[in-house]
């Protein structure tokens, strides 16, 4: 498995779980330096990036793009694919389809979906349903003609009122029926959610696309309280060999933070992966 960080890019300017630093070549050139194989690109707008200068720092620093993520589309233009206005919904959808099309320069990445998808009104869940499945599967069929994989994200019912644990998601995309449908777990709402990190995998196997790895409180793996070495012996014994995504919270000292995530996950990596 290759380890990946969550890096925000210049078309967005919200606070998430991703590092920025004072310019795109910077930004990639911080994790590049700190050892990351792979990036996860959050992004609103693809149209708005200069896409020659992004893939030539690519190029430069040999990160690899493993994932593209939407919650700055949510963060910033309050679009989400539950909205109770139609336009929106329509305008979530289309703006996830640049996404795509983003994405599928880059090979068969994934492209997640977390917040993005929305809340289900509280007074209506039913139409909410409704318009995520439709939304959903727009967005699929879509993605299977790039040859681009849609991974839903399960959340903590703090963040989101739907799709919360690892068997939810598991449920949804089997009714959904599209075969470029997976899941991207993510350690924090998983520990907060599933029985266990490992539980959740274990009931995961086949139909994982990505991951996240964020230890409790969304503070650097190592810091906190979760299990890495059996998720990762899990993750091991289900087949899972993309990458391990670190999505933290962003403090003053974000690249002291995302060295220590590295040194971690790296030994438990050359130790038991």
């Amino acid at each position: 498995m290759k380890l990946a960080y969550c890096v925000l890019l210049p078309d967005s300017n919200v606070n998430v779980a991703a590092y920025r630093g004072k310019g795109m070549d910077e930004t990639l050139q911080d994790i590049a330096d700190i050892g990351y194989e792979g990036v996860e690109l959050f992004l609103r707008e693809p149209g708005s990036l200069d896409r020659s200068q992004l893939d030539k720092n690519l190029e430069k620093t040999g990160l690899e793009v493993c994932c593209v993520g939407t919650a700055p589309i949510a963060a910033q233009d309050r679009l989400t694919l539950t909205d109770p206005d139609k336009e929106k919904r329509f305008a979530a959808v289309n703006r996830v389809k640049k996404l795509i099309d983003f994405a599928s320069t880059y090979g068969r990445i994934p492209v997640g979906i977390g917040k993005f998808r929305g809340n289900l009104p509280s007074n209506d869940r039913s139409s909410g349903w409704k318009w995520l499945r439709e939304s959903f599967l727009e967005v699929c069929e879509y993605a299977e003609g790039k040859n681009v994989t849609i991974a839903l994200e399960p959340q903590e019912r703090g963040n989101l009122n739907n799709l919360t644990s690892t068997h939810d998601g598991v449920v949804w995309i089997e009714q959904l029926g599209m075969s470029n449908s997976r899941l991207l777990l993510d350690t924090y709402h998983m520990a907060l959610e599933d029985e266990s990190l490992t539980a959740g995998i274990l009931e995961a196997a086949g139909k994982i696309a990505h991951v996240h790895v964020s230890d409790s409180g969304r503070v650097a793996p190592g810091q906190g309280t979760l299990n890495f070495v059996a998720a990762a012996r899990a993750l091991r014994a289900v087949g899972y060999d993309g990458f391990l995504s670190v999505e933290i919270a962003q403090p003053a000292n974000a690249l002291d933070v995302a060295r220590k995530a590295w040194a971690h996950l790296n030994y438990i990596r050359g130790m038991y992966l």
